[in-house]
């Protein structure tokens, strides 16, 4: 792997710390192929063919959608998942991640490709990417949760009028999240899996898998078709390592957070307290005392309204009193590789630039 200049956040960032996720792909075919009748929903688009490819795994399947007028072939999905039972963590190799697609779409039966197709598809420059999604999973601090973590990025996105969405009780946070260009997304991995049926039974290293999902901040970066475009990305071989890696820091680098979070700290949410109530909060959370802040009334009201959303404030803070930056958690530098006992015998391999 070509080093960065030195004093790079990301020099030290792996093929095997980096991994594509979702992948949607569009092929101008040019003979129509075969479909799989069996495969074959009626609930897509007018003259649009629904292709289910079905997985080894429990619900890690592929789908494509077929315009047998227009000629084109739509592919979507996580590849990663689809192969590994799992998006936890995996390859970042676009052009081979995009070809095991096709060929498993085809090896499947549900959509055979043509021999003509099937060497357009290798030889890649056909295939056009319509949507990348590039992880990295960063440690998770001890002592500090996930939804500790997120609560506080999201405020400090807020604060600096950034176009945030946030989504249950810090699960997770975007940043322009309909940007039909790209966005950044940062969520609660663990939580994911627990709330959609967890992992597959038949998994291999199941337990050790949730353990490092548990461990860490999952963090994607989502290039759209425009984004894809304009960074000659398109094509499957286009997405060298080098620029993986590049829009990353672009997304994440720029951030400039400032904000810090406490050791120890619950993870209550402040969307979920009237801004009146802040002030007080903050206090408590920083260790003063309140009793001496406020009036006898005001400070049995403050403690009477955190009460009534099931929060005490008369108690201090179980914290150490360490204070970690957001920036330290949430930078390129804080992306971990998982253990090499989690990955399947194909990948014990050292892994190649992608």
């Amino acid at each position: 792997m070509g080093l960065w200049h030195e004093g790079s956040e990301i020099e030290m960032l792996t093929p095997k710390k980096v991994f594509v996720d979702t992948i949607v792909t569009q092929l101008s075919l040019l003979s129509s192929g075969d479909l799989l009748e069996t495969e074959e929903s009626n609930d897509g688009p007018p003259r649009a063919k629904r292709i289910v490819v079905p997985g080894t795994y429990q619900d890690k399947n592929l789908h494509a959608v077929h315009f047998p007028g227009k000629g084109i072939l739509m592919l979507e999905g996580s590849v990663i998942g689809y192969y590994q039972g799992h998006n936890v963590f995996g390859s970042c190799d676009v052009p081979g991640l995009v070809l095991d697609a096709h060929k498993a779409m085809h090896k499947s039966a549900a959509f055979t490709l043509s021999k003509q197709d099937r060497l357009r598809v290798q030889d890649g420059s056909i295939v056009e990417l319509k949507r990348l999604d590039i992880g990295v999973n960063f440690a998770l601090p001890d002592g500090v949760s996930v939804t500790r973590a997120l609560v506080e990025l999201a405020h400090e996105m807020i604060d600096k009028g950034m176009n945030t969405a946030t989504y249950g009780y810090g699960e997770t946070v975007y940043r322009n999240q309909h940007s039909q260009s790209s966005a950044l997304k940062f969520y609660d991995k663990a939580k994911e899996l627990t709330d959609n049926k967890g992992l597959p039974a038949n998994l291999p290293n199941r337990e050790a898998i949730m353990g490092f999902a548990k461990s860490v901040i999952r963090c994607e970066v989502v290039l759209r078709h425009p984004k894809l475009k304009a960074m000659e990305m398109t094509k499957p071989k286009d997405c060298t390592f080098t620029l993986l890696k590049s829009e990353l820091e672009n997304a994440i680098g720029r951030m400039n957070l400032k904000r810090s979070v406490r050791v120890g700290l619950t993870a209550l949410d402040l969307r979920d307290v009237k801004p009146m109530y802040h002030t007080t909060y903050r206090c408590w959370e920083h260790g003063d005392d309140l009793e001496t802040l406020l009036e006898p009334k005001a400070y049995k009201r403050q403690v009477a309204y955190f009460a009534s959303i099931g929060f005490d404030i008369t108690t201090a803070p179980p914290v150490s009193g360490e204070e970690i930056p957001l920036g330290d958690i949430f930078t390129l530098s804080n992306a971990v590789e998982p253990p090499p006992e989690l990955w399947g015998d194909d990948d014990d391999a050292e892994a190649v630039e992608c």
